[in-house]
């Protein structure tokens, strides 16, 4: 038995033979080729996206301030600033605000701050648009933000029942 050969037949299904399996490797090589031109595809679109929403960005923020509505305003930090030289109260010089569509200066961060510095007469006053409202007791600006006391410090002997606004001078 050492030396005997056996010999044996295997019989299969259609679906395991060598004609078949490469149908099936064709398939997949197909499937695969689809999904690699399907991906590429949008890899591209979206980078044709990016490509053009940042253009368009970039255009609208460097034409967005670059001149403001008149000579009259002045262009600091992305942001149109009007000086009156007229003598008015707060309330007089909010309205006057809201007739150019804006409202009295609200000072967010130091760039607002380097403004006044910049461009205010030392010694004038100048109203800013901070208030405490009707029956509050705590400073808020005209957008109904609250003050933020990191910025500047407000000095309260000027506070009075009836005027409850802020003016600033820039004092040297």
């Amino acid at each position: 038995m050492a030396g005997d050969i056996i010999y044996a037949d295997i019989k299969t299904d259609g679906a395991f033979s060598l004609g078949n399996s490469s149908s099936l490797q064709k398939s997949d090589t197909h499937h695969h080729g689809i999904f690699l031109k399907v991906g590429c595809a949008i890899i591209i679109i979206l980078l044709v996206t990016v490509i053009v929403l940042s253009i368009l960005v970039s255009f609208n923020s460097s034409t967005a301030h670059k001149s403001c509505p008149s000579k009259d305003w002045r262009l600091h930090g992305g942001k149109c600033y009007w000086v009156a030289e007229a003598n008015k109260s707060w309330h007089e010089s909010k309205n006057d605000c809201a007739m150019k569509n804006s409202h009295l200066m609200v000072i967010r961060d130091f760039i607002d701050m380097s403004f006044l510095w910049k461009h205010l007469n030392t010694g004038v006053f100048y109203w800013i648009g901070l208030t405490i409202p009707p029956g509050g007791e705590s400073w808020t600006w005209v957008d109904n933000n609250p003050f933020d006391s990191h910025l500047f410090s407000i000095e309260e002997k000027w506070r009075t029942r009836s005027m409850k606004c802020a003016q600033v001078s820039q004092i040297r």
